[in-house]
């Protein structure tokens, strides 16, 4: 990619809040990934399971392998050239999304309040000041699968973007807010990714496909903001709030 092309996707951002780039990873690179990651619980990763006892997710596993690891620094070369400033991974989430798997309601990442130690926290906004998240298609994201839907940022302050949730230790927006929103189906095939701010509402529908529709689904932090991995997920672990995953059309 060159100077120009990083050029109009800052440009999509500024204006939106996203951007695709196709065909970013090829196709055997997501492949080799995916094949690693079947051994998931020799790697020590979270590991989630929905209510059949099938995998849905799995956490901190980003740095578990080489190619995870180059993974990564690819990713975190091309947010250094587009945004011109450094980044370090802030969470990780490998999504699997099973047959019949739910959704997720319309939200802003980030955007709650949880206790620790009766402290009222920040959500995300207690370890950094912006997010960009990178989603990684290593399936064929389509409508039919519940694809993520993008609404345009709200260029809002935690404050603001707070008092538009449900306020309910979820970052789920109200439904008079939600319903007058556009979003827009986020069509990838395998290897293509997807930039966008935590600012965008976002939401997804059930999968009414028969496979799994499988995606990284990597956040950032400004590296000015500091190195916030591990005390995310300890924090996580500690947090009192009933609400660790979010949910949606079942």
């Amino acid at each position: 990619m060159n100077k120009n092309s990083n050029n109009k996707l800052l440009n999509l951002y500024k204006d939106q809040g996203y951007f695709i780039i196709k065909q970013f990873f090829k196709k055997k690179e997501i492949s080799l990934i995916s094949n690693q990651l079947k051994n998931y619980r020799k790697m020590k990763c979270d590991s989630y399971f929905d209510r059949n006892g099938k995998i849905r997710r799995l956490e901190k596993f980003y740095n578990k392998t080489k190619d995870l690891k180059k993974l990564n620094s690819k990713i975190l070369l091309l947010l250094k050239k587009i945004f011109g400033c450094s980044f370090i991974i802030f969470k990780d989430k490998y999504n699997f999304k099973p047959p019949n798997g739910e959704g997720f309601d319309a939200h802003y990442d980030g955007v709650y309040f949880f206790k620790i130690n009766n402290k009222k926290n920040k959500g995300w906004y207690k370890y950094a000041s912006a997010f960009v998240n990178v989603l990684i298609a290593f399936d064929n994201c389509t409508k039919k699968n519940g694809t993520l839907q993008l609404s345009k940022e709200h260029k809002l302050s935690f404050t603001q973007m707070y008092k538009l949730t449900k306020k309910n230790g979820t970052p789920n927006l109200k439904d008079s807010i939600s319903k007058n929103l556009k979003f827009k189906s986020i069509i990838l095939k395998t290897g293509d990714l997807c930039v966008f701010s935590n600012r965008c509402p976002h939401r997804s529908y059930k999968n009414k496909s028969k496979s799994n529709r499988k995606i990284f689904y990597y956040t950032y932090n400004k590296s000015i903001d500091g190195d916030n991995y591990a005390k995310y997920y300890v924090d996580k672990k500690k947090s009192k709030s009933k609400f660790k995953a979010l949910a949606g059309e079942i």
